[in-house]
């Protein structure tokens, strides 16, 4: 599959974290706690570079899963972004996450 634009943000996000404040050990960790703690039903073996569909990522849990990002970001990821290969892990979209705020 070809190469996933950066994403999209969109200002005035409430309750986010200055984006001076992330970095990719960050933003990683903190969508692997939002996929852990509030949408997936996962054991001790998943991680970071666990398989999101594997693991249960669903439609509606992609949706609550970027509404905790934007709340906890300011960044808004635009629906054409939410490809394979950005949804592939927590790490992935960490990386999609960061490039959108690293623009800003």
């Amino acid at each position: 599959m070809g190469r996933a634009a950066p994403c999209h943000s969109q200002a005035g996000a409430r309750n986010s974290a200055p984006m001076s404040d992330w970095t990719h050990e960050k933003l990683t960790a903190r969508v692997f706690e939002i996929l852990r703690d509030e949408l997936l039903e996962v054991d001790e073996g998943f991680t970071s570079r666990s398989d999101l569909v594997g693991a249960g990522l669903d439609s509606l849990a992609v949706t609550q899963l970027m509404l905790a990002i934007e709340e906890s970001t300011g960044v808004w990821v635009d629906e054409s972004l939410l490809t394979p290969e950005n949804l592939e892990t927590a790490e992935t979209l960490a990386s999609c996450v960061l490039a959108q705020l690293q623009q800003a």
